[in-house]
């Protein structure tokens, strides 16, 4: 584990002492075994102590290779990081591709990454920062998984409510109907919240680039569809 010099200054020295420091850690790999990705990056907590607490930021970023084989589809883990003296952040990670081009075997990408920003927390006894990745639910093209299946329920539902919206949207007599059905809110606000995507491109580029995007997504859904049930009623 890589740590800065500043940070081995003996514990006995006062915390008035320590004015700021900066600690830099490798993220962790707590995946079950078998985890279709490899997990890689750093992560940066930076404290200033003052009296009985201290402000914190965190600067991080976790990259991730597709080792599996097999393009990914459903991709849900989480990210908890933890400076020196507190500052505990739980990170959910949910990417799902569906309704858009898979992650492809051999494909890296950026799962996790902070946004910059300053907190400040009571002071707690110094511990080991923490920065831990953990794989929990892969779903595969082919309908084939990895992990606990139940973490996935949720956004499993909202693909068949968002499936039928596109069906919708996609069937639209014209103009007019289209716009008006985008513009409906649908529960709940999760699988509303996908249909933003087709709301801002309406809004930057026209109601011909959101219907075609509508329709591209449409195809790669149904086209997926049929695999994944079967793979699902083989369990």
């Amino acid at each position: 584990m890589r740590f800065q010099s500043a940070i081995l200054v003996p514990l006995f020295l006062t915390l008035s002492a320590w004015s700021q420091l900066t600690y830099t850690v490798p993220v962790t790999d707590k995946s079950d075994p078998g985890s279709p990705l490899k997990i890689s990056g750093t992560a940066s907590f930076t404290e200033r102590i003052v009296a009985n607490s201290v402000t914190s930021s965190s600067n991080f970023k976790v990259e991730a290779l597709n080792v599996s084989g097999k393009a990914i589809v459903l991709l849900l883990a989480y990210f908890d990081e933890a400076g020196p003296h507190g500052g505990r952040t739980h990170h959910p990670v949910e990417i799902d591709h569906f309704f858009w081009s898979a992650i492809a075997p051999g494909d890296s990408f950026v799962l996790a990454r902070s946004r910059s920003r300053r907190r400040t927390y009571p002071l707690e006894t110094a511990v080991e920062p923490k920065a831990e990745v953990g794989v929990q639910y892969v779903q595969f093209v082919d309908g084939s998984t990895f992990g606990d299946e139940t973490k996935a329920k949720g956004i499993l539902g909202l693909r068949r409510v968002i499936l039928e919206s596109l069906r919708r949207l996609d069937t639209a007599t014209g103009k007019e109907e289209f716009l008006a059905l985008l513009a409906q809110k649908i529960q709940p606000d999760d699988a509303d919240g996908f249909l933003e995507t087709f709301r801002q491109t309406k809004k930057n580029y026209g109601s011909v680039a959101a219907r075609a995007q509508v329709h591209t997504g449409l195809i790669v859904a149904e086209r997926r569809s049929p695999a994944l049930r079967v793979q699902a009623a083989k369990k």
